[in-house]
C-alpha cells in the first residue's frame, strides 16, 4: 500500500504532454489526424522525429506521438516493456477534449468521410461525446467541453 501523504504531495499537474501510440503506417495515420480531424503536425526547433514517426499537436502543449513498429526506442525502458511497446501495434482509447460546439461538425465530417461513428451522445454532465476508430483501430473519444 502506498503511504498517504496527500498534504505533502500537492503536485501542480499540467495534464498529459504526449500520448504515444504504435501505428502500422505513419503517413496514413498522420493524414487521419491532420487532414480529417484537423490537428496539426508539430515542428520543433531542436528535435526532428525519426523517419517512421510523426508528432501531432492536439492542444497548446499536448501531443500525440505516432510511431511505426520498431522505430520507437528508449534508453529508459529496456527489457520486455520497451521492446513490446516499440514493436507492436496495440490498442488505446484516446479521449480528446474539444469545444462542445465542434462535436457535431466533427461528426458530420467523419460521416462524410465514410467512417462509422457513435454519437454525438450526451453524458451525465451535459457534455457531448463522439466515438470513432483511427485507421489502426485505436478508439478515439471526443469529449465536448
Amino acid at each position: 500500500k502506498w503511504p498517504t501523504r496527500r498534504e505533502e504531495l500537492k503536485m501542480r499537474s499540467l495534464g498529459f504532454a504526449e500520448v504515444a501510440i504504435v501505428v502500422k503506417d505513419v503517413a496514413r495515420s498522420a493524414e487521419f489526424y491532420v487532414d480529417l480531424l484537423g490537428y496539426t503536425e508539430a515542428h520543433f526547433d531542436t528535435y526532428t522525429p525519426p523517419a517512421g514517426s510523426r508528432i501531432i499537436q492536439v492542444g497548446p502543449d499536448h501531443f500525440l506521438g505516432l510511431w511505426e513498429p520498431g522505430i520507437w526506442s528508449s534508453d529508459y525502458l529496456d527489457g520486455s516493456y520497451g521492446d513490446y511497446f516499440g514493436k507492436n501495434v496495440g490498442q488505446a482509447h484516446l479521449v480528446m477534449a474539444i469545444a462542445q460546439d465542434e462535436v457535431q461538425p466533427l461528426a458530420d465530417r467523419l460521416t462524410e468521410a465514410g467512417l462509422p461513428i457513435a454519437g454525438p451522445m450526451p453524458h451525465g454532465d451535459g457534455s457531448l461525446h463522439l466515438y470513432v476508430s483511427d485507421p489502426d483501430g485505436h478508439a478515439i473519444e471526443f469529449w465536448g467541453k
